[in-house]
């Protein structure tokens, strides 16, 4: 390229540069930007035009780039400060709300554990565990009832303590994807617990002595909690309100604001790790000291987080928080006949599985109502487990496989077996059916109707059947790592091409050959995909919104176990079909490409349109392509 060329092309570029480095306020991440694209002209420079000014110039302004870069290098401690100073009271300022719902949900919830303690005193032992409450009670009889501080071992204390409050503060933050419910979930279940801790003191007697022991780390400690909770409905906040953004946009908005309040509480938590591990223990210290102290910890959480951020707010804020750089939203188009890997084929399934959420969301629990209803009304005998934990992986796994299998593995064809093979057959025809008419929209014929749904009913049959007949978990694990998909590409074959049974099967192995371990790639991946959404089946959180039900509706005891019943088994049925057609869907998008790799249709469509290209100086010519013949 000629030096007057090269000038032309980056002269903008160069200008907005400079002007960008005459402002005062300069953003630390835009100035590395620019510094690499300045030595990237710097260098293409140095080796094109080594003794044109052109070098000289841009030289001087990689030098200028570096210096800003190296100087705001030295501010970052000033960086630090203004985080604190003006950027943390902004974001609380602005998720106000946020910490008030999660403040009142707390309140509430230790209202709720008082008030249950006092209708059943046995309740702290249900919700605290009756070893603790045993504990609790020997050392409020022996005379010492804040004994439980005051382990010798204050360095490991410190270290148990603040590891387990990081961990139930980053929970109830992350759960807040749960649309927010699983946020609420942890406070109100931490809520309840302190209600029911603090009247278990009160009802032997030692509530001065309790209050002011407990709350010289719990006021710090419990307010962290409780802007956890803020930030996980904030985190929550983005997926169910996104207002003009998409979801994923309102999350990833949502998501920094969010994480920016959980990073304010950390270094809070350690200091309540470090109260309780090393001071609370001085439980005969005075009454007046201990309070003074409550006190102050209470005044400096309610300043910064609450007092501060409104009068920074009255006062207004002198700079804008920076935003996420949002990228465009483009709307993605699956291109149906070209030959894909397995990721590229994973990738697509997910595109049109997301576009179809809404109507796959609202058909999955009408089914699972349907299936729910019938099965309750036959009197089926189900037992579904759930987890008691958030962390136990092998429990969670075991769970899973178990609500799973006695839903799908049976001993006989019976009621359920029919109502398994309409589920996979409706969840099969809507999937199939879509992706056909999204790659061809032409118009279909009634043979073409009726011959896939027969085809549908069929496979779908089969695929019930062989989990029927042969209850051996080996043999099981084979056909769904091998039998299973090979089905489902037949029937994809069957609505994507028109084809009939026998002409979709042979069609199959044929694509087949050569495509068996991308087939295999992308099936496996996604199943294991559905599997991990499985867990959620088993969340502790179900069993927590199932009990507020159970504890608001006026059930009895045997109404209760049904409720109990249809509630798990709804929530079953309606995953499992929510999740089938993920795995329509990649098999589905699989079979074009496997199409594509044996008879490259798509290819000599374009062979026929190419023309022929030269380039001359610099320039693309295309010739009439009638000049080929």
């Amino acid at each position: 390229m000629r030096e007057t060329n090269f000038i032309e092309q980056n002269k903008e570029k160069w200008s907005k540069f400079e002007q960008i480095l005459k402002e005062s306020k300069k953003d630390p991440e835009e100035l590395s930007n620019l510094f690499m694209e300045i030595t990237d002209d710097l260098s293409y420079s140095r080796t094109f035009y080594p003794n044109r000014s052109v070098r000289v110039y841009l030289n001087n302004l990689a030098q200028r780039v570096f210096y800003d870069i190296y100087r705001n290098r030295k501010s970052r401690l000033k960086r630090f400060w203004q985080f604190w100073r003006d950027d943390v009271p902004q974001i609380l300022f602005e998720s106000r709300f946020d910490l008030l719902l999660s403040f009142i949900i707390f309140m509430l919830a230790i209202s709720i554990g008082v008030f249950s303690s006092v209708m059943n005193p046995d309740f702290p032992r249900v919700i605290l565990g009756n070893a603790y409450v045993e504990m609790t009670i020997n050392n409020i009889e022996n005379g010492n009832p804040m004994s439980v501080y005051q382990d010798p071992n204050q360095a490991s204390m410190f270290l148990q303590i603040t590891f387990n409050n990081l961990r139930v503060a980053f929970v109830t933050f992350i759960l807040g994807l749960v649309f927010g419910g699983g946020a609420i979930y942890i406070l109100l279940y931490n809520g309840i617990m302190v209600g029911a801790f603090q009247y278990l003191f009160f009802q032997h007697g030692v509530y001065l002595d309790s209050i002011l022991t407990i709350w010289l780390h719990g006021a710090i400690e419990i307010s962290s909690i409780v802007i956890a909770g803020a930030a996980g409905i904030h985190l929550g906040k983005g997926l169910l309100f996104p207002g003009t953004y998409t979801r994923l946009q309102g999350l990833q908005l949502s998501a920094r604001r969010a994480l920016l309040i959980y990073l304010t509480i950390v270094p809070l938590i350690v200091m309540a790790g470090f109260i309780e591990s090393f001071i609370t223990r001085y439980s005969d210290t005075s009454y007046l000291v201990r309070a003074i102290f409550i006190l102050a910890s209470f005044a400096f959480m309610i300043g910064y987080f609450v007092i501060y951020p409104w009068l920074k707010a009255k006062r207004g804020f002198t700079a804008n928080l920076r935003e996420v750089n949002l990228p465009t939203v483009k709307k993605v188009h699956i291109e149906f006949n070209r030959i894909k890997n397995s990721g590229q084929i994973f990738t697509d399934a997910f595109t049109f599985y997301r576009k179809q959420l809404k109507p796959l969301a609202v058909l999955s629990a009408v089914i699972a109502l349907i299936y729910t209803a019938a099965l309750m009304l036959i009197g089926i005998d189900l037992n579904f487990s759930t987890n008691f934990g958030f962390l136990f992986f092998f429990e969670a796994l075991g769970n899973t496989i178990s609500n799973v299998a006695q839903l799908l593995l049976l001993s006989d064809v019976n009621v359920q077996w029919i109502m398994n093979v309409s589920i996979v057959a409706i969840m099969a025809y809507f999937t199939l059916f879509r992706i056909a008419y999204f790659a061809n929209k032409q118009k279909r014929t009634a043979a073409y109707y009726i011959q896939t749904a027969v085809s549908t009913v069929v496979i779908s049959g089969f695929i019930n059947t062989l989990l029927i007949f042969d209850n051996n978990e080996g043999m099981i694990l084979i056909y769904i790592l091998f039998v299973f998909p090979i089905l489902i590409l037949w029937l994809s074959t069957i609505f994507n091409e028109g084809s009939n049974l026998l002409g979709g099967f042979i069609k199959t192995f044929r694509y087949l050959a050569g495509n068996w371990a991308t087939m295999m790639g992308a099936y496996i991946v996604m199943t294991l995909m559905c599997y991990v959404f499985l867990f959620l089946t088993t969340a502790p959180i179900l069993g927590f919104f199932n009990e507020i039900f159970l504890t608001l509706l006026p059930f009895s005891q045997a109404d209760a176990e049904q409720f109990n019943l249809a509630f798990y088994l709804f929530i079953q049925a309606f995953i499992i079909s929510f999740l089938f057609p993920l795995v329509f869907s990649t098999l589905s998008i699989a079979q074009f490409s496997f199409k594509e790799t044996r008879e490259a249709s798509e290819l000599f469509e374009q062979i026929e349109r190419v023309g022929v290209k030269k380039q001359s100086y610099g320039m693309d010519k295309e010739e009439n392509k009638n000049l080929l013949y």
